[in-house]
């Protein structure tokens, strides 16, 4: 092939790939950032759930702690 023929053959190639390259191109970033919210309602929801329950933890220590240290 010449050269004049793998310029057409890049630029045929170019015409037809870049609608599909534009139409799914805009679609990755979104992707990426719903994951990444995915993630952070993920880490967000695990950290509130322990500190729940080490409030919880903490409540029944101190119950513990003050039925204990009852007079006898």
């Amino acid at each position: 092939m010449t050269a004049r023929r793998w310029a057409a053959a890049g630029w045929l190639y170019f015409l037809f790939a870049a609608p599909f390259l534009i139409a799914c191109g805009g679609r990755v970033p979104e992707q990426a950032l719903r994951d990444e919210q995915a993630r952070t309602r993920q880490y967000r929801d695990a950290y509130e759930t322990t500190a729940a329950e080490l409030a919880a933890t903490k409540a029944r220590l101190a119950a513990l702690e003050k039925s204990c240290s009852a007079p006898r």
